[in-house]
C-alpha cells in the first residue's frame, strides 16, 4: 500500500494513544519514585501485639543503638574530653609595648617626675606581665558553657601541652578586677603616683591570650568518636526474635528496627534485587489501574478530556515526586508536605469524589516510602477526605482559613489517638510532631495562589472566579447595563431561571449564572436592532430586508465573542455565548420572509446562527431558560395553560431541530425543567387582585 494512503488514526483511536502514554509515563515517574532498597515486609508498634508468625534472624546482624543513646554517649563521651588553648605570646608582647610606649609619652608633672614614671612603669609592666604568665581565657571559650563549665583543660606552649585547671586562669573580667586592685595598693603605697594612676586605664592592655584551638579540639572529637560503638551487640543467624502475639516490647522494638534498617539496605543478591524491581512495578502498576478502573466507571468524563486526565495525572505525580524528594533529603518531617494541597486542588477543578479517591491512592503510594505506612496513610486518607468535605463549594477566600484549621484539628487528634494506642501515655506522644502539622496546614494556605497558576495553566475556571465574572460591577457587565439595558435585564432573568434549573437537575449553578450573565454581551453593538432595548414606536429593521436584520440579529453572537476574548473571558463562558442560539434560525425574520419568497437552500444559510449546538447540561439549560424567557414575553394571556403549552413548545422544537442532541440530558431531566419553567413563570407573571376604588 501506498504510504500516501495510510489511513489515517480517528480522533477516538488517537485519544487512546495519549492516554496510553500519558499512564504509562506516569507509571514510569512513579516507579523512580519509590524507594529503590527493598522494603520490609512486616508492620509493627510499639506496646501492640506482633501479628506475624514468629520472626527468626535470617542472618546475623547487629542490633543498633536508637539515636538517642548514641547522642547521650557522645555527650558523655565529649564531657570527658579535655579542651586545647594555644598561649598566643604575639598577642602579649604587643600589648606590653603598647604599656611601655604609652607610658613614654606621659610628660613629667614634677622637676623628679621622670624618676617616677620609670618606677611605675616597672611596676605596672610587672603586674600585666605576671597576669599574662598565668593566662586570660579566650572569650569564645567562656561563652561555650559546655567547655568552660569543665574542671582543667590544657594549654599548648611551643608545641609543649600543660594541663591547668580553670580556675586557675583569668577571665578579661578578672583579670581588670586584679589589675584594678593593684593599682589601689600602689596609690596607697606611693601617693606621689596618684596624678598618673587616676588617669590611667588598665582594661586597654588586656586582651586574652589563650585562643581555643578549634582544628586540635575537632581533632581529638573526630578520635574519640571514632571508639564509640553504635550497636548493642549481634543477633545470631536462626535466633528468635519474637513469637507470634508477644507484646512488641521497646527493646524488641529496637531490635526490629535494626533488622529492618539492614534489611532495606542490603539489597542482596541481583536475582533478589531483580524481584524488588518487579515488585514496585507491579505496585505502582495494579495502583494505577485501580484509577483507571474508577475513572473509566464512575468518571469517564474525565477519561474523554486531555485536559482534565492530563491534570489529574501530572498533579498526583507531582505529589508523589514532592514527598519522595523530602523523603530522601532527610531534613524534614514527611508531615511537612501539604499532602491534602491535592485533595484541594482537584476538588476545585473537578469533583469531591474523584479528589477523595485519588488522595487514597496518593497516600497508598507514599505510605510505601515511609518507615511507618499504615500511620501515614490513614492520616492522609481521613484529613484528606474532611478537608475536601469542608471546603464544599470554594466560593469565598476564608473558606482555605478554615480549611486550614480543620486539616491541623484532624493531623493533631488522630495522631494523638495513634500514639495513645501504642503507647497507652501521654506523656510518650512526640509533641514535635504539632510543629509539622501547623507548618503543614499553613503551607496548605498556599493552594490558593497555587489554583490561580493551575487554572490559567490548564484553562481551568473555579468556583472564585465564577463568582468574580458574576459581579455587576465587572467591566463588560456594566457596559451592557449602560448600552443595552433591556437586554441587561433580560440576562439577569435567565440567569436567575437557569441558576436554579440547573440546580433541579445536577449541574454547577455558577457557572450557568456566569454563563446566563453574558450570553448577549455581543448586543451592545447595536443594541437599538434588539427588540428589548427598542423605545416604543421606533424600529430600526423597518428600514432593512429581512435578510440584512437577520445577518445583524445573528452578528452579535460573533460580535459577543469577540467582546468576551477582548475581556479575556474563560472559554467556558464564551461557549454559552456561541451555542446559546445554536444552529436555530431568527424565527421573526425568516417567517417574514417566507410570506414574500421562496426559499432556496442558500437563502435558508442566511437566516441560521452558526452553532455550535449545546454539549453539556449547563449550555443546554442557558439555551432553554433564554427561549423561554423571551417567548414569554409575547404572551398576550399568560395563564397557567399558556405558560404550560409555551414551555412544551419550546421543548419540542428544540428537541426536532436537533438542538439538544449532545447535551447529556436524560427524559427526567427534560421533565423536571419543563415542570421547573412553568412553575417560575407563573410565580413571575402572577396575578395580582385588584385594590378597591378609593371613596372616601
Amino acid at each position: 500500500m501506498n504510504s500516501n494512503k495510510r489511513k489515517r488514526l480517528s480522533p477516538k483511536q488517537g485519544h487512546r494513544i495519549y492516554l496510553a502514554a500519558l499512564f504509562l509515563v506516569t507509571t514510569i515517574a512513579l516507579y523512580f519514585a519509590l524507594p529503590q532498597e527493598a522494603r520490609f515486609r512486616y508492620e509493627y508498634q510499639k506496646g501492640r501485639p506482633w501479628m506475624h508468625t514468629t520472626l527468626f534472624a535470617p542472618y546475623n546482624f547487629a542490633v543498633l543503638k536508637s539515636d538517642s543513646e548514641i547522642n547521650h554517649e557522645k555527650d558523655s563521651l565529649l564531657k570527658e574530653q579535655i579542651p586545647y588553648l594555644v598561649y598566643a605570646d604575639s598577642v602579649t608582647k604587643v600589648k606590653m609595648v603598647s604599656l611601655s610606649i604609652d607610658i613614654d609619652r606621659i610628660k613629667p608633672s614634677k622637676a623628679n617626675g621622670s624618676l617616677q614614671l620609670t618606677a611605675l612603669k616597672l611596676k605596672l609592666t610587672e603586674m600585666y606581665h605576671q597576669i599574662y604568665e598565668v593566662g586570660i581565657l579566650d572569650q569564645n571559650f567562656i561563652n561555650n558553657s559546655s567547655s568552660f563549665k569543665k574542671k582543667s583543660l590544657k594549654i599548648l606552649r611551643n608545641n609543649i601541652g600543660k594541663e591547668s585547671q580553670i580556675t586557675s586562669l583569668f577571665t578579661l573580667k578578672s583579670a581588670y578586677n586584679e589589675i584594678k586592685s593593684q593599682l589601689d595598693e600602689l596609690k596607697s603605697a606611693h601617693p606621689e603616683w596618684i596624678s598618673y594612676i587616676e588617669n590611667f586605664q588598665p582594661e586597654t592592655y588586656l586582651v586574652s591570650n589563650l585562643i581555643l584551638d578549634g582544628e586540635r579540639n575537632r581533632q581529638m572529637e573526630k578520635k574519640l568518636l571514632e571508639n564509640l560503638s553504635t550497636n548493642h551487640g549481634i543477633v545470631q543467624e536462626g535466633e528468635r526474635i519474637i513469637s507470634q502475639g508477644d507484646i512488641v516490647s521497646a527493646q524488641t522494638f529496637n531490635i526490629l528496627e535494626s533488622f529492618r534498617i539492614t534489611f532495606e539496605k542490603n539489597r542482596g543478591e541481583n536475582s533478589k534485587y531483580v524481584m524488588v524491581i518487579l515488585g514496585r512495578a507491579v505496585l505502582v502498576v495494579m495502583l494505577l489501574v485501580t484509577l483507571y478502573l474508577f475513572l473509566l466507571n464512575i468518571r469517564r468524563k474525565v477519561m474523554r478530556s486531555k485536559r482534565d486526565i492530563s491534570f489529574l495525572m501530572i498533579t498526583l505525580t507531582a505529589m508523589i515526586v514532592c514527598c519522595s524528594m523530602v523523603i530522601r533529603l532527610g531534613t524534614f518531617d514527611i508531615y511537612v508536605v501539604p499532602f491534602t494541597a491535592l485533595a484541594l486542588i482537584i476538588r476545585t477543578f473537578l469533583d469531591t469524589r474523584v479528589a477523595i479517591f485519588v488522595n487514597t491512592i496518593a497516600a497508598l503510594i507514599v505510605g510505601f516510602m515511609v518507615a511507618n505506612g499504615y500511620e501515614f496513610v490513614l492520616l492522609q486518607i481521613v484529613v484528606g477526605s474532611l478537608a475536601v468535605i469542608s471546603l464544599n463549594k470554594m466560593q469565598k477566600r476564608e473558606q482555605f482559613i478554615f480549611t486550614a484549621i480543620i486539616v491541623f484539628i484532624s493531623y493533631a487528634v488522630i495522631y494523638i489517638g495513634i500514639s495513645l494506642i501504642q503507647e497507652a501515655n501521654l506523656s510518650a506522644v512526640e509533641w514535635i510532631k504539632m510543629k509539622w502539622f501547623a507548618t503543614n496546614a499553613l503551607l496548605t494556605l498556599m493552594t490558593y495562589p497555587l489554583i490561580y497558576l493551575l487554572e490559567k495553566t490548564f484553562g481551568f475556571v473555579s468556583d472564585v472566579t465564577l463568582i468574580e465574572l458574576t459581579y455587576t460591577n465587572h467591566k463588560l457587565l456594566k457596559r451592557l447595563a449602560m448600552d443595552a439595558p433591556g437586554t441587561m435585564h433580560h440576562s439577569l432573568q435567565v440567569a436567575n431561571l437557569s441558576e436554579m434549573a440547573v440546580a433541579k437537575i445536577g449541574g454547577n449553578p455558577l457557572l450557568v449564572r456566569a454563563g446566563a450573565l453574558y450570553h448577549d454581551i455581543g448586543k451592545i453593538v447595536n443594541s437599538g436592532y434588539f427588540i428589548e432595548n427598542q423605545i416604543i414606536g421606533i424600529n430600526p429593521h423597518d428600514d432593512l430586508s429581512s435578510e440584512d436584520s437577520a445577518a445583524i440579529i445573528i452578528e452579535h453572537v460573533e460580535r459577543g465573542v469577540e467582546l468576551a476574548r477582548k475581556h479575556k473571558l474563560p472559554e467556558q463562558i464564551i461557549d454559552f455565548i456561541k451555542t446559546h442560539h445554536g444552529t436555530t434560525k431568527t424565527g421573526y425574520f425568516y417567517q417574514k420572509y417566507l410570506n414574500d419568497n421562496s426559499l432556496d437552500e442558500e437563502t435558508e444559510n442566511v437566516f441560521s446562527y452558526k452553532g455550535p449546538i449545546p454539549t453539556t447540561r449547563e449550555t443546554a439549560v442557558v439555551m432553554l431558560a433564554d427561549s423561554i424567557e423571551a417567548a414569554s414575553r409575547s404572551l398576550l394571556v399568560k395563564n397557567s395553560e399558556n405558560i404550560r403549552n409555551l414551555v412544551e413548545n419550546i421543548f419540542r422544537q428544540k428537541v426536532e431541530l436537533g438542538q439538544l442532541e449532545y447535551a447529556p440530558l436524560t427524559f427526567k431531566d427534560i421533565r423536571v425543567l419543563k415542570d421547573f419553567f412553568h412553575e417560575k413563570l407563573i410565580n413571575i407573571y402572577h396575578i395580582r387582585v385588584d385594590y378597591p376604588e378609593i371613596k372616601n
